[in-house]
């Protein structure tokens, strides 16, 4: 049986001095032993926001919630991933974030990895970067902003 998560954007996950943390037990798909962050959310960068690693070594990783920027986008993830993040019930409405590349600044080209998005539980604040059951229908690379290509 399959999860399916589809973007709702009815619940904000707005970070202050107490919230904005979250704890993922198997760090990121390639960065494993990074696993304590933080979502930092700066209105002059949104819709842009940064995962941030605390306890170690920093990394700083731009996201992208897909709410409003990514049409149909639907998120089928697998039995063992639902029960790591405890998605069930009300908890079955995840923060979905999408790690943003930027390519270049002038002119701006951003691409988001729509097969392996990040999930956090808004109630336990766990995260884990999921490869999508159905990632064949998404790219790793999928142009947000493009103004390299001439028009």
């Amino acid at each position: 049986m399959l999860v399916e998560a589809a973007i709702s954007g009815q619940q904000e996950f707005i970070p202050n001095d107490t919230n904005n943390k979250f704890f993922m037990p198997e760090g990121l798909i390639g960065l494993s032993e990074f696993k304590n962050f933080e979502l930092i959310v700066d209105p002059d960068t949104l819709p842009f926001v940064v995962l941030r690693s605390y306890n170690g070594d920093e990394i700083q990783i731009p996201a992208l919630e897909p709410v409003n920027f990514v049409q149909n986008y639907k998120l089928n993830i697998g039995d063992e991933d639902a029960a790591t993040l405890e998605l069930r019930g009300e908890d079955s409405n995840p923060l979905i974030l999408n790690v943003a590349t930027i390519k270049s600044f002038e002119p701006q080209k951003v691409t988001l990895n729509l097969a392996a998005p990040i999930l956090i539980n808004r109630r336990t604040r766990i995260g884990k970067q999921v490869v999508l059951v159905n990632y064949q229908d998404y790219s790793t690379q999928h142009v947000l902003i493009d103004e390299t290509v001439s028009h």
